[in-house]
């Protein structure tokens, strides 16, 4: 398993993560970023680190 990490000061809820990754991130109604995840399975660290790398604020790491 992978953890997945949001800083969510630096996080200003563009929704690149929410489109890339929908069962792990959302916009909530209240438009701030919604983790519905704290771990994805080893086979999804590709997917995961395209999210990190278009995180345009730098926001979401992995471990």
């Amino acid at each position: 398993m992978v953890e997945v990490k949001v800083d969510f000061a630096r996080c200003d809820a563009n929704g690149t993560c929410a489109a890339l990754m929908p069962d792990v991130f959302r916009i909530g109604e209240d438009g701030l970023l919604e983790q519905l995840a704290t771990v994805v399975e080893d086979g999804r660290a590709d997917e995961l680190e395209e999210v990190v790398l278009c995180c345009p604020l730098g926001a979401i790491s992995r471990s």
